[in-house]
């Protein structure tokens, strides 16, 4: 039977907004691992790509309602409005029943910020009756901005964003969140966990679906750092060399992953016996796309471009080097032997290594460039935030305690 869960915020993944669309990356990655998802919110829908996530529309759950904005702009002021708890109470039995569905009910921001005061007290009190099934999700803090200095009032219902409710699993998206949530609340900085946001790194980076699919199907997105060698398999493109790198640098405790695009050359009958070489020498790590039986169109070697760490070409010579314009394209560091060619087309932007280099040495520039180019680093940890890892290694556990 599929666990479910339900995601509750003011709005819905189709209002514009960072809340909206990380909740929608949870339910799309939710999605895919096999729950049953469902929203919960005031306004908004459920963009096309949600496919199968339900929505439950609550008008009261907006906070832009006009029974909301009244309500809030009189607590604001220090007011408690007559109708506040009959409020309390609509939204407490509109929910009842989706909450009481769900495993889990996960509530982005509503608890810890002031927007629909009336959702945060409703949501109290079904988390106090419910302990064990509430997960605070703490994008922002109503009172540790100054902006709401004003607004933040003695007693309740004010009070209630100043302090952590019993039976809640408390998450932060960073550090500094957790840090702050902890000195409001007094919670342990220990039992708050910290689960980042993340990049939907197949629309930024544009790759193809063709690409996406073999990206998932390799695992390169978990490859750190990805190397890409784009050649054909002959043997003054010293292949062997960069498949012996590849190895030392899994052998230091690094993720290293290489691609190599090409196929064998057509015009030397012995290149078919150096890529049967190849595939033997492959350990861990390395993908010889003609070995695996994946044609690489120019497209899908663009996609390539777009998530590698590092160009490699420990060629024994070239005529030209295509490859190293491709890079310097994308911005991708390269590394490459130290040939006339390669140096007239990249000049001071390669690092280069002898052109009879070991693996050994061709790992130790790669590691020595990655270390220097801050670029390179923040890429990498940029790819280390695509959601589909982020919701694997981080939503899943959460929501998955017992």
């Amino acid at each position: 039977m599929k666990k479910r869960v339900l995601l509750v915020h003011y709005s819905a993944p189709s209002v514009l907004g960072g809340v909206e669309q990380v909740m929608a990356a949870h339910a799309l990655g939710l999605r895919a691992a096999g729950w049953d998802v469902a929203i919960a919110a005031g306004s908004g829908g459920v963009p096309r790509a949600l496919h199968g996530v339900r929505l439950v529309r609550i008008a009261a759950l907006s906070s832009r309602d006009r029974a909301v904005l009244r309500d809030f702009n009189a607590l604001a002021r220090g007011e408690l409005r007559p109708d506040h708890r009959a409020m309390v109470a609509r939204i407490e039995r509109a929910l009842r029943p989706h909450v009481r569905r769900a495993d889990r009910v996960v509530v982005h921001n509503a608890f810890t910020l002031h927007k629909n005061p009336a959702l945060t007290e409703a949501l109290e009190q079904l988390a106090l009756e419910l302990p064990g099934r509430f997960v605070a999700w703490t994008h922002d803090l109503a009172w540790t901005d100054d902006q709401y200095a004003a607004q933040r009032h003695p007693g309740e219902p004010w009070d209630r964003y100043a302090r952590a409710i019993p039976g809640v699993r408390y998450v932060a998206v960073s550090d500094e969140r957790a840090r702050q949530l902890a000195e409001l609340t007094g919670l342990a900085r220990e039992e708050i966990a910290v689960v980042p946001n993340g990049i939907d790194l197949v629309a930024l980076l544009r790759l193809s679906r063709t690409g996406s699919a073999l990206a998932a199907r390799l695992g390169l997105l978990e490859a750190d750092p990805l190397l890409l060698l784009p050649a054909r398999l002959t043997r003054r493109k010293r292949i062997e060399a960069a498949i012996d790198a590849t190895a030392a640098l899994r052998s230091r405790g690094l993720a290293a992953a290489l691609v190599v695009t090409g196929t064998p050359g057509p015009h030397n009958p012995a290149n078919a016996g150096y890529a049967r070489e190849l595939a033997a020498r492959a350990g861990d790590g390395v993908f010889l796309l003609h070995a695996l039986g994946v044609r690489a169109p120019y497209r899908v070697v663009a996609d390539l471009f777009a998530l590698a760490d590092a160009l490699v070409l420990p060629s024994a010579n070239e005529g030209f080097g295509i490859p190293l314009l491709e890079a310097g394209l994308q911005r991708v560091p390269i590394v490459c032997s130290d040939l006339p060619a390669l140096r007239a087309v990249a000049g001071d932007a390669a690092t280069y290594v002898s052109p009879t280099a070991t693996g050994e040495a061709i790992a130790d520039a790669i590691v020595q460039r990655l270390a220097r180019d801050g670029a390179a680093g923040l890429r990498r940890t940029a790819k280390a935030h695509a959601w589909p890892r982020i919701v694997r290694d981080c939503v899943l556990p959460i929501l998955e305690e017992k």
